[in-house]
């Protein structure tokens, strides 16, 4: 595909895309912003819409950009200092690389598969405050695609609380919540590649309130070649009491000293031990040396009986997990668990 002189190339999900996590998830419950909700102007009807090339300016970030690299510029309340925060930085506790992954959910944010999304990308720089010149911080943009995008379309850019269901939903935020701008947010996307990773541009504006004198930010950006990161999730069917229901979703994995505690949904936790290799391991309700432990917080059980068949390839575990139990709660469940990076 030809645009306007500028090759375009369209990757299509080559892999089982499905299923982000830390201090950077989108969680803007109890946002009220309404700007943008009357606000819709025709230009970005079009631009949710229509398949169009980047801009000259656009075209020369990612033509500038090695595979995997970004760039952030954030102007306005907020200045980025043109400095890329990484996971090195001994600022940062946490990972602070970019990222494309799932929606991870939470608040008005959108929550997506490995194999279907919605996908969301997580852009870092430094920046600082004008109210603290001398104070710079980590600050990222979550950009979350609408379900179903596609490579080689534009895309309006609105708040988490106010866009609709075809348009990308972005926010900017300071480490430690210094300062977040999640209001009136407006802007475009231009979705360049998608599939085992991303290539995209963009430009938004948003406010720290709905005020007509709330401190406002501009931000433009590109990534280019980005891999996509799966996620930890869980695919079964749960039968309670003779009422089935299909699960898929996020895997919560917090790990300890002694191992990994896997929150696999429906408030189900699956306790693995520190060095579990490959191979098929029993299921109880009670821990033993026998037996990995499977806890059903929200149900009433005497006994939990089922295997638990684990597999590794490329370094990540997958499992073919089955239970059923008796007692005043009948409950079975069959499903696999996909993409586990365990503690060694």
């Amino acid at each position: 595909m030809d645009m306007d002189g500028w090759k375009l190339t369209v990757v299509l999900p080559a892999v089982a895309l499905a299923l982000a996590g830390c201090g950077d998830s989108a969680d803007n419950a109890g946002i009220n912003a309404t700007d943008n909700a009357d606000a819709q102007t025709d230009s970005s009807v079009a631009a949710s819409q229509g398949s169009v090339s980047p801009d000259n300016e656009m075209r020369e970030w990612l033509d500038s950009l090695d595979e995997g690299a970004s760039i952030l510029t954030i102007s306005g309340a907020v200045t980025s200092t043109g400095e890329y925060t990484t996971a090195d930085d001994p600022r940062y506790g946490g990972v602070s690389v970019d990222v494309f992954r799932p929606g991870s959910g939470g608040g008005s944010a959108r929550a997506g598969s490995n194999a279907d999304g919605p996908y969301a990308l997580t852009i870092y720089t430094d920046a600082l405050h004008e109210d603290e010149p001398d104070n710079v911080v980590r600050a990222w943009i979550n950009l979350v695609l609408p379900e179903g995008a596609q490579a080689g379309e534009r895309y309006a850019i609105a708040s988490f609380s106010t866009a609709d269901e075809h348009q990308v939903q972005a926010h900017v935020r300071g480490d430690g919540h210094a300062w977040t701008f999640a209001h009136q947010v407006e802007g475009e996307l231009h979705l360049v590649e998608l599939g085992e990773s991303v290539t995209a541009a963009w430009h938004f504006d948003a406010a720290d309130g709905n005020r007509e004198d709330a401190a406002r930010v501009a931000v433009e950006g590109a990534v280019s070649g980005l891999a996509f990161t799966p996620q930890p999730q869980a695919q079964y069917e749960l039968t309670v009491n003779g009422d089935s229901e299909t699960h898929l979703g996020r895997i919560a994995i917090n790990t300890t000293n002694t191992g990994d505690i896997l929150s696999i949904g429906n408030r189900i936790s699956l306790m693995l031990p520190s060095g579990i290799t490959t191979g098929e391991y029993t299921l109880s309700d009670r821990a033993s040396d026998d037996a990995l432990r499977v806890i059903l917080s929200q149900h009433t059980i005497e006994q939990l009986d089922g295997t638990l068949t684990l597999t590794e390839r490329e370094g990540v575990f997958d499992a073919d997990i089955r239970f059923e139990t008796s007692g005043e709660d009948s409950v079975s469940l069959n499903g696999r668990l996909e993409e586990l990076v365990l503690n060694e």
